[in-house]
C-alpha cells in the first residue's frame, strides 16, 4: 500500500482521524504498507511531514520511507497553515517529492500497488500527470473523500473538506480512467468514536493508545465547543477508508459516473450519476461509463469493533 495523508495528530486542536489512519495500515496485518506520501490539507505539508515521521516513530516503524509532497493545491492557496510542536523533533524525509515517489513505486510494481488516499488528491493528481500509466498500472485505488447523496449544507464548502481544497486534483483523477473506490461523507460520518471510548483509551498503559486518546478526547473536546449538537464524538472518516482495502464487505458500493464542480460557487459539489435511468433528455448522447465506486452504506458497528480492536493492541 501506498498511504498519502495530510496528518494532522499530534497538533494540539487538530483532527486525529488521519493518525489513526496510518496506525490502522501498520496494524492490519493483510497490509504491507511500502510509501507514505504527505499532502497540505489539515495542516501545512512541513507539519504534515514532520508530524508523520513523529507518529511513525511512536509506532515502532522509522523505517517506513516518507516523502513530502504538494505544499499548495493545483491551482489555488493552501487553506491551513499548521505549527509543529515544541516537543516534535523535526526529521527529514526521503529525498524527492511525493508524486515522483509514487510514480516510480508504481513502475517498479506494475498492477501491486494499491493506493489509499485520505487528504486532497494534488498528489495522486500529479503522479497521474508525471505519467500517463500509472493511474492503469495501480492494483486499486481508494479515496477518503466527496459527499454523493447528501450535502454539506455550507455555501461556504458546498464540498467535502479534500475534494474543496483542490477540485481540480479530484477532477484530474475522476477523468484518469481509474475506477477509483470513494469512501465519502455519507458513509465516514457514521463510524464514531465517542468520549468515553477515547478516555478508555488515553488510560491505556500502551503508549500510542493512550496518546491518541489524548488527542483524540482534545478533538472531542474542540467539536463539542465548536459544535455542541454533534455530541461527544468524533468520526473516524481516514480510518475507515484504509478498512475498505482490506474489509470492502463493510461497504455497499454503486458504480457511478462522477464529475467535480470547479467553479467557485460550488467548489468541490459532485455531480453524482448512477446510470440507472433510462430517460435522457438528449437521447443523441451516450451515457458515460462509471468511472467510480461509490460507498453507500457502513457497518457502523463491525466497523467500529475491528477499528477500536486494532488500536488497543498498537
Amino acid at each position: 500500500m501506498i498511504l498519502d495523508v495530510d496528518l494532522a495528530m499530534g497538533a494540539p486542536g487538530s483532527d486525529i482521524d488521519d493518525g489513526f489512519a496510518l496506525a490502522l495500515a501498520l496494524a492490519d496485518p493483510a497490509i504491507q504498507l511500502e510509501l507514505v506520501t504527505t499532502v497540505n490539507g489539515n495542516t501545512d505539508v512541513a507539519t504534515a511531514t514532520a508530524l508523520t515521521l513523529e507518529l511513525l516513530n511512536r509506532l515502532g516503524h522509522p523505517d517506513v520511507p516518507v516523502h513530502r509532497g504538494a505544499q499548495v493545491p493545483l491551482l489555488r492557496p493552501p487553506v491551513r497553515q499548521g505549527e509543529i510542536p515544541d516537543d516534535v523533533e523535526v526529521r527529514e524525509p526521503r529525498p524527492g517529492p511525493a508524486a515522483m515517489a509514487m510514480v516510480e513505486l508504481v513502475r517498479q510494481n506494475p498492477g501491486e500497488m494499491t493506493l489509499v488516499a485520505v487528504g486532497p488528491l494534488t498528489n495522486v493528481a500529479l503522479a497521474m500527470r508525471l505519467d500517463p500509466s500509472f493511474a492503469g498500472n495501480l492494483k486499486a485505488l481508494v479515496i477518503m473523500g466527496g459527499v454523493f447523496n447528501e450535502h454539506t449544507h455550507s455555501r461556504l464548502m458546498p464540498g467535502e473538506y479534500n475534494v474543496w481544497c483542490d477540485p481540480e486534483a479530484a477532477a484530474v483523477v475522476l477523468g484518469s480512467g481509474v475506477v477509483a473506490r470513494w469512501v465519502g461523507l455519507d458513509v465516514t460520518l457514521k463510524v464514531r468514536v465517542t468520549k468515553e471510548q477515547a478516555l478508555e483509551m488515553e488510560a491505556s498503559e500502551r503508549p500510542f493508545v493512550s496518546f491518541a486518546g489524548k488527542y483524540t478526547s482534545a478533538w472531542i473536546d474542540h467539536i463539542v465547543q465548536q459544535h455542541p449538537e454533534e455530541g461527544e464524538s468524533c468520526a473516524m472518516h481516514d480510518p475507515l477508508a484504509v478498512a475498505a482495502v482490506t474489509h470492502p464487505d463493510l461497504l455497499t458500493w454503486r458504480e457511478a459516473y462522477v464529475q467535480v464542480e470547479t467553479g467557485d460557487r460550488l467548489r468541490g459539489a459532485m455531480l453524482t450519476d448512477y446510470l440507472g435511468g433510462d430517460w435522457l433528455p438528449d437521447p443523441s448522447r451516450p451515457t458515460p461509463a462509471a468511472n467510480a465506486l461509490v460507498a453507500q452504506t457502513v457497518q457502523a458497528e463491525q466497523f467500529n469493533r475491528f477499528f477500536l480492536d486494532s488500536m488497543m493492541e498498537m
